[in-house]
């Protein structure tokens, strides 16, 4: 049995306005609702008044108490500026503390415990036409449910910069361009909320004394739902403050973002300061404290790498996990977040790197090392030995990707002991993220405690399918994650994504066959579409080198009278030649079948077809009997005439992809699976898996109407 879970306490549909919905992206409202608080910020800091603004700045906001990063550079500081003393404006309205029209003097009176001493003031620092004006651009927002959800977003410092609002506005695209950098990806609420949810269930000791630490904390959203959930599990007696301020930590490389999650945080606590004479300052300097400015990468969790090696013997000395925090010495109960998706590059200190990341041992610096499997490494260098939790959002590539910085870091996971779950999210329909950040992800959770394997033993794993969904269904999605058990299987060539234990069990036996397509074979290679036109020479079957609801197989063809008005696409197909027209007809069966497209989705990303699928599927001409082989022949003769029928054309940029949907033929799919499940020893439950799995996987949600053409697409005389 899989560990299951009692299904989250989440705010109601229509409250959950920071994550994307029908209609509305999540980059398009916070665009449309934040538009005001980004004009008011760009008024203020053209508006600052000479170099003074900076001292002002340093002295209400500590900056020496919570960076381990070089100084500010100077001429950031009038937008960082400008961005906190909105925060400031924002959090005294939000408060309900101070009048409905007041101005930015009198928040910032509030924000100071309702002083009225000489200090210098950020407001003071002001051009009184800049004030006035960001004033009344702040006066038109409404405090409405949907604008506080989106604050983490309208926080944000990049500001609007998605492929909708290039297009919309091409000046966005510096914005755009920035946050693809960085691997900027702030996380949808309803993603965090299951998160921390599941973490909340899986943590073995009391969550709401946890020390948690989110090591690219960004604006806040992981903490945010950190302490909402710890509210909802304590509801008498709980201080939101002294939660904040003595379990949650943060790391990030922006000072602008680690001080907007402080006064998002700060928000959730206003109510309690009065009674403790307390001002927001005091408070927020408290929160802020805890908030690193610091890059995670260049943090060690150890005085000695995994060989016992002091590390000062390798490299410039660096900051330690227990310096940063003294209070969590040995390490947090609980580490979450959502690792930057971009590149490491040629960083100084490299070589460094390489020493503390499993993953990058033998992997050349170059723009092709990712980021975030360093952070994965983190989830058990930066938590308790033997009793901790954590949870990260990453790339999907983390399942299936082949290079060796990926392999290293899948071993590495394998290797450190505890028990592991992974669930996975595909990026059509919809994304995880939203349309307009349109990735695949993995959502990773590890724990170890009593009874868990030891770090340096076998991890348990445990997996799940690659989900789909609509926006329709997106608020159920997070209710209905469960995981498949697979014991201390090596993960390190790969994830594979499973939805039930008769998937498991079959794929165990499809993979430890020795049998392989490619003896089939007389030849291997790609081609261009073009060229599979005009194929001559041996008998030959070729595949497409994308697919989602099905692999696109063919035979040699040509172009008919409808489909001359367009080049074709140039991307590669693979193109496998046979010694006989026989064997082609049975290797066209075998990759049409509902077992081959299974396996392609369970051991790769969803979308492209690689080489590395035929070289996989477990069939030769020694694994059936004389009549099977014949079998699939024939009926791989009759399922290509069949398929002159599902013959479409897709045009993209221009070009065109000939394409034959197999998704109607469902009786000849049925008589190929049916022999290679004998030929394989699966039994019938297996069969029953394809055909429940293929169909899902293309409808998706059946009651849906906008999906009905998807499902006009299976035979109506086939019954699942």
């Amino acid at each position: 049995m899989g560990f299951s879970f009692d299904p989250p306490e989440y705010p109601s549909t229509s409250s959950r306005h920071g994550s994307p919905r029908a209609g509305l992206s999540l980059a398009a409202a916070t665009e449309l609702r934040g538009a005001p608080v980004r004009e008011a910020v760009r008024g203020l800091a053209r508006g600052f008044l000479g170099q003074r603004v900076r001292g002002v700045f340093a002295d209400m906001f500590s900056l020496e108490q919570c960076s381990q990063s070089a100084d500010v550079r100077p001429d950031s500081v009038p937008l960082r500026a400008a961005w906190n003393l909105v925060s400031i404006w924002l959090t005294a309205r939000i408060s309900g503390q101070c009048s409905t029209r007041c101005g930015f003097h009198e928040a910032e009176s509030w924000f100071r415990g309702g002083t009225h001493d000489a200090e210098p003031r950020l407001s003071s620092q002001v051009f009184p036409e800049n004030l006035s004006e960001a004033e009344r651009l702040l006066g038109s927002l409404s405090f409405a449910p949907e604008f506080l959800g989106l604050l983490p977003y309208i926080l944000e410092e990049h500001g609007p910069g998605s492929r909708a609002s290039v297009m919309k506005d091409p000046a966005t695209a510096a914005a755009r361009a920035a946050k693809r950098e960085s691997g900027v990806f702030y996380t949808p609420s309803d993603v965090a909320d299951y998160v921390v949810e599941h973490v909340r269930q899986l943590f073995a000791g009391n969550f709401v004394t946890a020390a948690a630490l989110d090591p690219a904390c960004g604006t806040g959203v992981f903490l945010l739902a950190m302490l909402r959930a710890a509210g909802r599990q304590q509801l008498d007696g709980f201080s939101p403050l002294d939660y904040v301020t003595s379990c949650l930590h943060g790391l990030d490389v922006s000072g602008h973002a680690l001080d907007a999650a402080a006064f998002l945080l700060l928000k959730e606590c206003v109510t309690e300061l009065q009674s403790r004479s307390l001002s927001p300052l005091a408070a927020w300097q408290s929160i802020r404290r805890n908030l690193v400015e610091v890059d995670a990468l260049s943090v060690d969790a150890a005085l000695h790498d995994d060989n016992g090696c002091p590390r000062d013997m390798f490299a410039a000395r660096l900051p330690l996990l227990r310096e940063v925090f003294p209070d969590d010495r040995d390490g947090f109960d609980i580490l979450i977040g959502n690792p930057p998706y971009a590149s490491l590059g040629k960083r100084v200190g490299y070589y460094a790197l390489t020493l503390r990341f499993s993953s990058l041992r033998g992997v050349k610096a170059s723009p092709r090392v990712s980021m975030f499997p360093l952070f994965v490494e983190m989830m058990w260098q930066f938590t308790k030995p033997g009793f901790s939790t954590a949870a990260l959002v990453t790339p999907l590539s983390i399942a299936f990707h082949r290079g060796l910085q990926y392999e290293r870091c899948r071993h590495a996971m394998s290797r450190n002991g505890g028990h592991w779950q992974f669930a996975f999210f595909d990026r059509e329909p919809h994304a995880l993220f939203g349309e307009e950040v349109k990735t695949r992800n993995a959502i990773l959770f590890r724990w170890e405690r009593l009874g868990t394997p030891k770090r340096g033993e076998a991890a348990n794993i445990e997996t799940g399918p690659l989900r789909k969904w609509t926006s329709r269904t997106r608020a159920s999605l997070f209710q209905n994650i469960g995981f498949t058990p697979l014991g201390s299987v090596d993960i390190s060539f790969g994830i594979p994504k499973l939805a039930a234990t008769t998937q498991a069990d079959a794929l165990l036996a499809l993979i430890r066959r020795r049998d392989r397509l490619p003896s089939l074979a007389l030849r291997i290679s790609t081609c261009t579409p073009t060229e599979a036109l005009i194929a001559a020479g041996a008998p030959q079957v070729f595949v497409g080198g994308t697919a989602y609801n099905f692999l696109n197989v063919y035979r040699p063809t040509a172009l008919m009278p409808n489909e001359q008005g367009a080049p074709l696409s140039e991307s590669v197909v693979h193109r496998l030649e046979f010694n006989t027209e026989g064997e082609a007809s049975a290797a066209f069966a075998i990759l049409s079948s509902r077992l081959a497209f299974w396996m392609w989705h369970v051991l790769g990303d969803g979308f492209h077809v690689g080489g590395w699928l035929i070289q996989t599927i477990p069939f030769c001409k020694d694994s059936f009997s004389k009549a099977d082989f014949d079998l699939l022949s024939d009926v791989g003769n009759v399922l290509w005439h069949k398929l002159q029928d599902h013959r479409f054309v897709s045009l993209n940029r221009g070009r065109q992809t000939i394409g034959f949907r197999p998704l109607a033929c469902d009786e000849e799919r049925e008589a190929i699976d049916t022999v290679l499940s004998r030929a394989a020893g699966l039994d019938d439950r297996f069969l029953a898996e394809l055909r429940r799995f293929v169909k899902e996987n293309a409808v998706v949600d059946s009651a849906d109407e906008r999906r009905y053409h998807v499902t006009q697409r299976f035979s109506e005389n086939f019954s699942l």
